[in-house]
């Protein structure tokens, strides 16, 4: 009797015999009746009296038994509960625990956990665009990747959302995803939770040059008296105040009064994309708007340009462009290109790379040189025509005659100059 009962109790998995098993008896001391699959040792499968079915992997690590639950049948499929055995028994040949690994797997956040606990406290401390990185968070990368654990991502997760964000934005915005991927598993890495960054083979999308939009001439001209029909106002005031300093938008718009020595001329930042602060000076032009706007501020306001509604600082002033476009008859102008209108109009008026690179808080002049290096075409000109002068001068002293006359442009003397 008990070798038929051994016998009933070992068969090869199928579901057809699956399905037909009955509820553990009732009456039984045991909870469960278990079964054994004869195709794969260790695979068990066990039966509740109230007949639900779950599939069991039975092994031995380190001379102790140990029991490991793979999932409820028919959830789990019988290929299925076969295929974790064999993975199971893949970490035991290399002296690993199923069960343990299995833990460790489930200690590990999904991306989306992983996020809210530990990468924007970090990067509240470390970044000031933090909010940046939230918003894309939680708009984007939540809902595509959000709840896959994060050591589960893989290169493919990462070219995907990398790719839905291309197809409906520029080529950059896709881009700055990738870099916020980039960093919050590096992040992930120093917290032993991954040992390689999925995105590190994932090739960043091709950008469009450098925009190059700027005011000039009698365009600036008409800009500034559109401008002026709004003179005193705080938005106003702010996108003045751009075009005299080449601030960044927010580094002026979040200013504070403590930061401003009107006596000195200067501002402190404290907080800018570099991470570390700086000293704007400020020019006659810059300087008489502030200490204008200083007067007639509210009494108590730490903000030098505080916001129309509540108790903050000025976030946005396309409203006030925008008008003052239309009066001027220009276009395609965005408050960034006040700061690149500051620029290229130091630079054509012969202002020194290095001292523009110090103007913007660049970090480095090869940063300031990729933006506008196309801009000291005409100063390096007005440069060489000193040098062609000077040159020149020196020639007509001469007392040989010279066989090129510089001061009536390339004419050829007693002989003929070939091309090189």
């Amino acid at each position: 009797m008990q070798h038929e009962t051994a016998t009933t109790r070992q068969f090869r998995f199928s579901q057809r015999q699956i399905d037909a098993l009955p509820p553990h008896d009732h009456d039984s001391a045991s909870a469960m009746a278990e079964y054994s699959d004869t195709e794969v040792v260790g695979l068990k499968l066990a039966v509740s009296k109230s007949g639900r079915k779950y599939f069991w992997h039975r092994y031995r690590f380190r001379r102790r038994k140990k029991v490991l639950k793979l999932g409820e049948y028919p959830s789990v499929s019988v290929t299925d509960a076969r295929q974790m055995v064999h993975e199971n028994k893949s970490m035991l040949a290399r002296d690993l625990d199923p069960a343990d690994e299995r833990n460790k797997r489930r200690k590990v956040p999904t991306l989306a956990e992983f996020a809210a606990e530990t990468y924007l406290p970090y990067a509240k401390l470390h970044k000031k665009s933090w909010k940046d990185d939230e918003s894309k968070i939680r708009r984007d990368i939540g809902a595509m990747i959000g709840s896959i654990p994060i050591n589960e991502i893989t290169t493919r997760d990462v070219m995907q959302l990398h790719t839905a964000i291309g197809n409906r934005a520029a080529a950059g915005t896709a881009n700055r995803y990738l870099a916020l991927l980039s960093g919050m598993f590096s992040l992930a890495i120093k917290c032993d939770l991954l040992e390689k960054n999925p995105v590190k083979s994932v090739k960043k999308f091709k950008e469009a040059d450098p925009r190059e939009r700027y005011l000039s001439g009698d365009e600036l001209g008409r800009f500034l008296v559109a401008l002026n029909v709004e003179a005193g106002k705080t938005a106003a005031n702010a996108i003045v105040m751009l075009l005299l300093t080449g601030l960044r938008r927010m580094e002026l718009f979040s200013l504070r009064w403590t930061e401003v020595d009107l006596s000195r001329a200067t501002i402190r930042l404290l907080h800018t994309k570099s991470g570390s602060g700086r000293t704007v000076v400020l020019n006659s032009s810059a300087l008489n708007i502030l200490q204008k706007i200083h007067q007639d501020a509210a009494p108590g306001c730490p903000w030098v340009f505080p916001a129309y509604r509540g108790d903050g600082h000025l976030v946005d002033v396309r409203k006030a462009l925008a008008r003052a476009m239309a009066r001027a008859n220009i276009s395609d102008l965005r408050p960034h290109d006040l700061r690149r209108s500051f620029a290229s109009l130091g630079i054509n008026a012969g202002v020194d790379l290095y001292q523009i690179k110090d103007l913007l808080g660049h970090s480095s002049v090869a940063v300031t040189q990729r933006a506008y290096a196309h801009l000291q075409q005409n100063t390096l000109r007005s440069a060489s025509e000193v040098v062609a002068k000077t040159v020149g001068a020196a020639s007509s002293k001469a007392s040989e005659p010279a066989i090129l006359h510089l001061s009536d442009g390339p004419k050829v003397g007693t002989e003929k100059i070939g091309t090189p």
